[in-house]
């Protein structure tokens, strides 16, 4: 997670320098679907003494906030990662507004369509941050197994090939699809040459429950209030049967 913290925090500052006069009517956002009159009239150099300013701010920022949390509380990583970026490009949007509010009818329509996209996507991050962090719980029936609550589903016992208990989380690799922070792991990831999982992690954790399911990737669990080994025995028996 320190990797990704530096990564993005390094991606952040370089933009500030990355974006200049000559390619901006390519690379600049906005600015590169203005038409040649909006074009001429806008104030690139003023704009991109701003844009260079803030990015050069924001990434120096950013990494500080992110080894912050790393180190005192790395729960709050998540939500960093997350949240942070969209709520400093909401402030820098529209703390340059006065460079498209001067523009054509169309550059204010694409201003107001930009902000209501960021405000948009920053209310779906928010939501889907706290709707993982939502307590999974098992309920246990004679013909499945049902994960109840961020990133389950229900298993029914004939689709299980083995159950297995691990000392260890498999290498992961990357995130597909889900949420993960310092404290919560849960949706789809990748280990090593492909090999995928659902993990439906709690951490810290003592031992992981494997469930091979037959055509899909096996499940890796360790949920907060669930006893492993105590459902490890109940399905291996309810297999037998």
């Amino acid at each position: 997670m320190i990797f990704v913290v530096l990564g993005l925090g390094g991606v952040f500052f370089g933009l500030g320098y990355l974006i200049t006069e000559g390619n901006a009517s390519l690379l600049l956002s906005g600015y590169n679907t203005m038409n040649s009159e909006d074009q001429k009239s806008f104030p690139l150099k003023e704009y991109l003494r701003e844009f260079k300013r803030f990015h050069q701010l924001f990434g120096l920022g950013f990494t500080s906030l992110g080894l912050v949390f790393y180190f005192l509380d790395e729960n709050w990583l998540g939500y960093h990662l997350g949240i942070t970026p969209l709520l400093a490009y909401l402030y820098f949007y529209w703390n340059t507004r006065k460079y498209t509010l001067q523009q054509s009818r169309n550059s204010k329509r694409q201003f107001w369509i930009g902000l209501s996209v960021l405000i948009a996507v920053l209310g779906f991050v928010v939501a889907m941050l706290f709707w993982s962090e939502r307590k999974n719980t098992i309920v246990w029936t004679d013909r499945a197994l049902t994960i109840e609550g961020p990133y389950g589903r229900v298993i029914p016992l004939e689709k299980i090939d083995s159950i297995k208990l691990l000392d260890d989380l498999p290498e992961i690799s990357s995130r597909l699809h889900g949420y993960s922070t310092g404290s919560v792991a849960k949706g789809k990831f990748k280990g090593p040459k492909d090999v995928r999982y659902h993990l439906l992690l709690d951490k810290p954790y003592e031992r992981v429950l494997k469930i091979s399911i037959s055509g899909e990737p096996p499940i890796l669990l360790s949920l907060e209030g669930v006893d492993e080994v105590a459902l490890a025995e109940l399905l291996s028996g309810q297999l037998k049967n």
